[in-house]
């Protein structure tokens, strides 16, 4: 009996630090995809309208794409993140 509290707490941990995990993970992308429409907005000054959609994807430490779809091309382009850049 007392193995399987120990086991089920255990489990417990592992459950709770992976949805913390996932959480963070989307955060951090979510953030990356806010700043570049802000960089392309404010910076780039370009038309809201005009971006379709701004997508991050996980990729190899430290470098994280960034996927851009614009109204007036309909090619991906690519923003890659790399450290503080």
């Amino acid at each position: 009996m007392r193995f399987l509290k120990g086991l089920l707490i255990v489990i417990t941990l592992i459950v709770i630090a992976s949805v913390i995990w996932y959480g963070s993970y989307k955060n951090d992308m979510k953030e990356l995809e806010e700043g570049l429409r802000t960089h392309l907005v404010v910076e780039k000054g370009m038309d809201e309208q005009d971006i379709i959609s701004i997508t991050a994807r996980r990729s190899k430490m430290p470098q994280y794409p960034v996927v851009v779809i614009l109204k007036d091309n309909p090619q991906e382009v690519v923003y890659t993140y790399r450290d503080e850049q």
